[in-house]
Formats: structure tokens, C-alpha cells, sequence
């Protein structure tokens, strides 16, 4: 069983919106109920898809903000395939991309405790802050995003 990570196609798009949906992440377009979502898009030239057996089973991608920062946006692995290195992998791709362009501050936001717990132990991310949530995005039930920041220059 090989995953292979390659960056993301129109033709992956349905099934990357798919997971996402899964797991309450999809992005929305503005709506009278929702005028600033969380998420309003998955920029197809900034992600990344996990395949397995030609099947996308995961998506990650990247907002950048500056010539120094950007955001991790919209990370996802189907459940079948979680503790399969699938996450790492994606987020290592992302990390590599954007330190190729440039990048020197990544940012995530997540409101996950095991998922803040993983970015900090595998990646060396530090824990910034809080934010509060717009609207029910990923778990219903946590009204604030946990602010973690990584340093591509080391």
C-alpha cells in the first residue's frame, strides 16, 4: 500500500470536497446565514492530494497572505486511512512548497486537541494564541480556533 502525494487537479476536486465535507471543512460561498465563512474556497494551484490505489484519499492546502506568511488551510484525511502517515505526508509537501517560494512564518489554526498535539510534536510548531470561530466549522461543539505558528527558516 504506497500513498503518493502530488499536487491537486480539477478532476480531484470533487472527491477533495468530499473529505472535507466529512469532516465539517468544506468551504462555502458567503450566504445571508454565513457572510464570512471560514473557509470560501479550495484554491486548486495552492493544494495537494493524497492518493491511495489512484483513489484521493486526502487534500491539504495554502493560503499566503505575503511574501513571508501564509496559512495552512483545509487539511483532511477520509477515516479510513487516519494513522497511515497520510497527514504527514501532505504536510510535508506543503511545508516544502512553501519555503521553495519563500515562505518564512507559516500559520495553521485548528481546534483539534490531538491535531495541536501533532502539528507541535511532529512539525515544531508553538501554540500563539486563540481566535473565536465565525460559525459552526469543523467541531461543532469548540467556539475558538487554537493559533499555532511554525518557523521555515530552521
Amino acid at each position: 500500500m504506497s500513498i503518493v502525494i502530488r499536487k491537486m487537479c480539477i478532476k480531484d476536486f470533487d472527491d477533495a470536497m468530499a473529505i472535507l465535507g466529512e469532516w465539517n471543512m468544506a468551504p462555502m460561498a458567503a450566504s445571508s446565514d454565513i457572510e464570512d465563512p471560514e473557509r470560501s474556497e479550495l484554491n486548486i494551484e495552492n493544494s495537494f492530494v493524497a492518493l491511495l490505489d489512484d483513489q484521493v484519499v486526502g487534500v491539504c492546502s495554502y493560503i499566503i497572505h505575503n511574501p513571508q506568511l501564509a496559512e495552512t488551510a483545509s487539511m483532511a484525511v477520509t477515516p479510513s486511512c487516519r494513522g497511515l502517515g497520510v497527514g504527514y505526508q501532505l504536510q510535508q509537501a506543503r511545508v516544502q512548497e512553501l519555503k521553495r517560494l519563500g515562505i518564512k512564518l507559516l500559520r495553521t489554526e485548528t481546534d483539534r486537541e490531538d491535531t495541536v498535539a501533532w502539528y507541535i510534536r511532529k512539525f515544531g510548531y508553538r501554540q500563539v494564541g486563540t481566535n473565536p470561530k465565525k460559525h459552526n466549522f469543523s467541531l461543532a461543539d469548540v467556539n475558538e480556533w487554537v493559533v499555532l505558528e511554525l518557523d521555515l527558516d530552521n
